[in-house]
């Protein structure tokens, strides 16, 4: 059989399209908060890369439930703990390397032109962020596949583990 007309490949092929989509979806939301706050309300970076990320998360989680991978019969309830589980752990990292990004930047590159673009407050915001999303994803697609969205045992259920 060719690789190509496998259907575990192309099923999966399609959820990262979608997640793609989702995240993409949540990017503009999460990037709408940094450009208004930073931007136009001159709040820290540091403070707003966190109302920035929980907004898009709650969009994400039903997105990805219902139209990436068709989770409908799923356990909401324990979906639910376990997208908490792996979103707090990678919100956190996602905090933790957007700040340092952005420390990074703030230091080296804010102030400096290049061809006529200019590195702000908000385009070092933006840059650290992106970064750090970029990663992120790759980390949020695999735990998504593999243990939110993926149907977990009933004895695990009924015993409250997930």
């Amino acid at each position: 059989m060719s690789i190509l007309k496998n259907p575990q490949l192309n099923q999966h092929a399609k959820q990262v399209l979608k997640f793609c989509v989702s995240g993409g979806l949540g990017a503009v939301i999460e990037f709408t908060v940094i450009h208004y706050l930073v931007g136009h309300l001159h709040w820290s970076a540091y403070v707003v890369y966190i109302p920035s990320a929980l907004l898009p998360s709650i969009f994400v989680f039903f997105f990805n439930k219902y139209v990436t991978f068709g989770a409908m019969d799923g356990n909401t309830a324990a979906q639910t703990k376990r997208f908490l589980i792996v979103y707090t752990s990678t919100f956190c990292l996602n905090y933790v390397l957007s700040s340092l990004l952005y420390l990074v930047g703030d230091h080296f590159l804010l102030g400096i032109t290049i061809s006529g673009f200019t590195f702000t407050d908000v385009r070092v915001a933006y840059a650290a962020k992106i970064c750090a999303i970029g990663f992120i994803a790759i980390v949020n697609y695999t735990l998504s596949h593999t243990f939110i969205f993926k149907n977990v045992p009933v004895e695990a259920e009924v015993a409250g583990i997930f």
